[in-house]
């Protein structure tokens, strides 16, 4: 085997952990829309006012 194929291996392996755990740590504490609290209206959105 050449010299740095272990070295490239190695980033290789690193590289692809990050990119296969990263889509589900993007995820992590994200439970959906917002909602107003109970007995409030809904007011967004709402429109900018215009000059």
């Amino acid at each position: 085997m050449p010299k740095g194929y272990n070295m490239k291996r190695k980033w290789l392996f690193s590289l692809l952990v990050v990119l296969l755990v990263l889509p589900l740590m993007a995820g992590c504490g994200k439970k959906g829309s917002p909602l107003p609290p109970a007995g409030e209206k809904n007011t967004y959105p709402r429109s900018y006012p215009s000059q």
